[in-house]
């Protein structure tokens, strides 16, 4: 199980895997799209090795700052791609929309009493980091999030870099190690799980 870089996965509990689980689970937060995710390929790689099927779990929550219809409508035409795109694969996947607010809290938690192992979206900013602490306590099995965030993981750097000229030498002399570590451009093609 070494697809995904050991540098962009970080395990968010200490919970252990639940091998008799009933599938892996994939919580996409932040990379929702089925190509190009290294947190897509983390997830069937767990399946993999657990020989367990792969559910994705893609939820849209009301009530948060910032939340709009047009935001939400982008939202919802994705989850209408990737229901599509999944339907022709061994994937299970599950789009959650709350009709009200409030309405799918404890979703994460009763799913993932069932799963073998939860994987997410690592997301530094917008309401995700909240969201995966209070995860942390929910979920009773290992909770992994990965970093499919740009082609530098976030972890790469070891301070805060605080202008563009310090970005742009870190970036230079860091950046060559990690250009061959791409996500898979499509892997649930031929998908055997």
């Amino acid at each position: 199980m070494d697809d995904v870089p050991g540098i962009r996965i970080q395990c968010l509990n200490d919970r252990p895997v639940n091998e008799s689980g009933d599938f892996v689970l994939y919580w996409m937060t932040a990379y929702r799209r089925t190509e190009c995710n290294f947190s897509l390929d983390r997830a069937i790689e767990w399946a993999r090795k657990l020989k367990k099927p792969l559910v994705v779990l893609e939820a849209l929550r009301l009530g948060y700052q910032w939340a709009s219809d047009r935001f939400h409508l982008f939202i919802i035409n994705g989850m209408s791609d990737n229901a599509a795109r999944l339907a022709r694969t061994p994937i299970l996947y599950y789009p959650y929309i709350e009709r009200k607010k409030g309405e799918g809290r404890g979703l994460l938690r009763n799913l993932s009493v069932m799963s073998g192992v939860v994987i997410t979206d690592e997301f530094p900013s917008f309401f995700i980091p909240r969201m995966l602490a209070s995860a942390r306590s929910q979920v009773p099995v290992r909770l992994e999030s990965v970093d499919s965030n740009g082609l530098l993981p976030l972890r790469e750097a070891d301070q805060v870099l605080k202008s563009a000229y310090l970005f742009r030498r870190f970036l230079q002399k860091n950046l060559p190690a990690h250009l061959n570590g791409f996500p898979s451009p499509d892997p649930i093609r031929r998908l055997r799980l």
